[in-house]
C-alpha cells in the first residue's frame, strides 16, 4: 500500500526547527533545545536538490551502534525538564518482535528498550543509517533536542502515516516511538522496490529528471530535478517537495509563501550533526581547469592522457584566439591512429604551460590546424623542438581548412557532419560525436543556396552516403540542405538554441550510457575545443551548457556515466549549478 507517510505540509514545525537550528530564543514544547550550537558549518549554497544524500550514507545501517547513538542523544540535551514522557536520551519503550520481510530483517523485541537501542536496531535491521533516522526525528518533531517533549511528539516522531491535510491526525495504527521509527525505515526501503515487492514507486526514477513540487499548494508549481540516487528519491517520496530558491537562501529561517522546508532541513540537520551527507555520491564530478584558456586545455590533456611514459601519437595545435581552424581537428584527434590532445597557442607565442605539456607528451607528430595567420611560422618553428614531425593543415579559408583536415585523416567515411563555419557552438558538440564515430566535421557557408563544388567533391571522394546537418536553418539553410539531399541522405540535428542543438547531436550519437560526459560553456569556444577532442577519444558526449544549469537530457547523460562527468573550465564559466546537475527550467 502506498503510504502517505511524511507527505504532510509541516510548515509550522519545520519553521520552528529551523529557528532553533539558527540559535533562536524560541522555546517550544515541540522543538526547544538547550544545545543549538552548530557542530559543522552549513552552507546552504552547497545543497543540491537532486543529490540530498548519497546511497552510501543513507543505507549504512550499521553506521552507529546503540552505544554511539546513546552518546549522541545524551550530548544533545544537557538538562531535561520533562519527566512524563522523558527526553529522548532517557526515553524507554517496550518493543515487539517483527518477522523479516523484503524490507527489513527480523527485529527481536525487548522490555523497556532505550530510544538509542531502538534507533540502532531498526537501522541495522532495515539497512537505514541511524544517522538518517536521528535526522528524520529531529526534522519532523525536534525530539532529539527537546528538553520537555510531549507524548504527542513521540506518537508522530518521524511523521510516518501523517496526512497532508495539516490536521496532525496520524494513523493510530502507526503511533508510538518504536512504530514510527520502524515504519519510517521500512518505508524508506520499500521506496526502492526491493526484490519480493512490486514496482510500485516510480514517480522519481533514479537517473532521470522528474518534476517535484515546491509546496503542497499546487499554485506554487514544480521544477525539474535530476534524481541522483535511491536515497534522494526516498526522501522525495517521503516528503514530496523540493526547497525553492527562497527556502535555500533563507536557511535556517523561512523563505516565502511557496517555500517548503522538510528536505532542506533534513539536509541541513544531517550536515550540521554528521557532516557531508553526499559523501560517496556517484557519479563523481571532476573539473579540468587552468588559470586561462591555454592552461585549461593543458588540464584537459593531462586528464585525458595522464601517463606519458610513451609518446602520444599526435598533438593538435590550434589558435586560442579564434575558433574556426580547430573545429575540424577534434574528430581527427579521436582516431586511434592519430589520437592525441588538442592544445591552444597564441598566434605568435607558445604559453609556458603548453611548452611543459608538450615536453611531457613527447608527441610523434604535431599537427597545426590553420595557416600562419592563426599559428605563425615562428610558433611552428618552436614546435619543432618538441617533435621530429610538424605538419601544418591549412587551406585558403576556414572552410577549406576543414576540408584539408578531413582529407588528411579520412581515406573514407560513410557519414559526415556539416556545421556552419561562422559560429562555433554547433560544431563543438558535433566534434565529439563525430570523433566517437569516426566521422569528419566539415565547415560550410550554410547561408548558401547550394553545396559548393569543393565540399561536394570531398563528400564524394570519401564515399559519404549520409550527412548530419548540425544546427537549424539559421545556421545551415533549408536550400543548402535540399542541395545536399540531391546526392546524399541528410539528417538535421537541431534545437531552438545552441544548448538544445547540443542535446540533439548527443542524443543521436550516444543513445546509451557512456564512460564519461563532458560539459563546456556555450558562450565561448576555447574550453570546448580541447574538450571535444578528449570527449571524442573517450567515445563520450560533450554538451555545451549554460553557466548555472544543464538541459534535462544532459543531466540524465551525466547520471548514466561511470565513473563520472567532467566540467571544462573554471567556476566563473561553469558554476556550482552545473556540478550539481541543476536542471534548467
Amino acid at each position: 500500500m502506498k503510504t502517505t507517510a511524511g507527505r504532510a505540509r509541516r510548515t509550522l514545525i519545520a519553521s520552528i526547527v529551523a529557528l532553533v537550528l539558527a540559535g533562536s530564543s524560541v522555546v517550544s514544547a515541540t522543538a526547544a533545545s538547550a544545545t543549538t550550537a552548530l557542530d559543522n558549518p552549513v552552507n546552504p549554497a552547497a545543497l543540491a536538490v537532486g543529490d540530498l544524500i548519497s546511497d552510501a550514507t543513507f543505507f549504512a545501517g550499521t553506521s552507529m551502534d546503540a552505544t554511539a547513538v546513546q552518546s549522541f542523544l545524551t550530548g544533545k540535551v544537557a538538562t531535561c525538564k520533562g519527566t512524563t514522557p522523558a527526553c529522548l536520551k532517557t526515553y524507554r519503550q517496550t518493543t515487539q518482535t517483527r518477522a523479516a520481510d523484503p524490507m527489513c530483517s527480523a527485529y527481536t523485541g525487548a522490555t523497556l528498550e532505550t530510544a538509542a537501542a531502538i534507533i540502532a536496531k531498526v537501522g541495522a535491521a532495515c539497512g537505514i543509517s541511524p544517522k538518517v533516522l536521528i535526522t528524520l526525528i529531529q526534522k519532523e518533531t525536534g525530539l532529539v533536542t527537546s528538553v520537555q517533549p510531549t507524548q504527542a511528539l513521540y506518537d508522530r516522531a518521524t511523521g510516518y502515516a501523517c496526512p497532508d491535510d495539516g490536521t496532525g491526525n496520524c494513523d493510530p495504527a502507526y503511533t508510538g516511538f518504536y512504530n514510527q521509527v520502524y515504519w519510517a525505515a521500512w518505508q524508506f526501503k520499500r521506496y526502492g522496490n526491493p526484490p519480493g515487492t512490486s514496482n510500485y514507486f516510480t514517480d522519481y526514477p533514479v537517473g532521470k529528471v522528474s518534476q517535484v513540487r515546491f509546496n503542497l499548494d499546487p499554485a506554487c508549481g514544480s521544477g525539474p530535478v535530476a534524481i541522483w540516487n535511491k536515497a534522494t528519491a526516498a526522501l522525495y517520496y517521503y516528503t514530496p517537495y523540493q526547497p525553492n530558491a527562497a527556502s535555500i537562501a533563507a536557511y535556517p529561517s523561512e523563505g516565502n509563501t511557496c517555500s517548503a522546508y522538510g528536505n532542506r532541513n533534513f539536509w541541513g540537520i544531517y550536515t550540521q550533526w554528521f557532516g557531508n551527507p553526499t559523501a560517496g555520491s556517484t557519479p563523481t564530478v571532476t573539473r579540468s581547469a587552468g588559470s586561462d584558456r591555454y592552461a585549461t586545455a593543458v588540464a584537459v590533456s593531462a586528464a585525458a592522457y595522464p601517463t606519458a611514459s610513451t609518446p602520444v601519437a599526435a598533438v593538435y595545435i590550434a589558435s586560442g584566439a579564434d575558433f574556426p581552424d580547430a573545429l575540424g581537428a577534434a574528430p581527427v584527434a579521436a582516431l586511434s591512429s592519430r589520437q592525441g590532445p588538442l592544445l591552444l597557442v597564441a598566434p605568435t607565442a607558445i604559453p609556458a604551460s603548453v611548452v611543459n605539456e608538450l615536453k611531457r607528451l613527447k608527441p610523434t607528430t604535431i599537427y597545426i590546424a590553420g595557416g600562419v595567420g592563426a599559428v605563425s611560422a615562428a610558433v611552428a618553428k618552436q614546435l619543432a623542438s618538441y617533435s621530429s614531425s610538424v605538419v601544418r593543415l591549412a587551406g585558403v579559408d576556414r572552410f577549406d581548412t576543414s576540408r584539408v583536415i578531413a582529407r588528411s585523416a579520412f581515406a573514407s567515411a560513410s557519414t559526415a557532419y556539416i556545421a556552419t563555419g561562422f559560429n562555433y557552438p554547433d560544431a563543438l558538440s558535433a566534434g565529439a560525436a563525430a570523433g566517437a564515430h569516426g566521422s569528419p566535421v566539415i565547415l560550410v557557408n550554410g547561408g548558401s543556396k547550394s553545396v559548393d563544388a569543393a565540399t561536394r567533391k570531398l563528400l564524394t571522394d570519401l564515399g559519404v552516403t549520409k550527412v548530419k546537418i548540425v544546427g537549424g536553418t539559421g545556421a545551415v539553410s533549408a536550400a543548402y540542405a535540399q542541395s545536399l539531399g540531391s546526392f546524399v541522405t541528410t539528417q538535421r540535428l537541431s534545437g531552438p538554441d545552441r544548448y538544445q542543438t547540443s542535446v540533439a547531436v548527443n542524443v543521436d550519437a550516444f543513445p546509451g550510457a557512456t564512460s564519461k560526459t563532458y560539459f563546456a560553456t556555450g558562450l565561448s569556444f576555447p574550453d570546448a575545443l580541447a574538450g571535444a577532442a578528449a570527449a571524442g577519444a573517450a567515445a563520450s558526449p560533450l554538451y555545451v551548457v549554460k553557466a548555472g544549469c544543464v538541459a534535462p537530457a544532459a543531466a540524465e547523460s551525466a547520471l548514466a556515466t561511470h565513473p563520472g562527468f567532467t566540467l571544462l573550465g573554471g567556476s566563473s564559466v561553469l558554476g556550482a549549478g552545473v556540478a550539481k546537475l541543476t536542471v534548467c527550467p
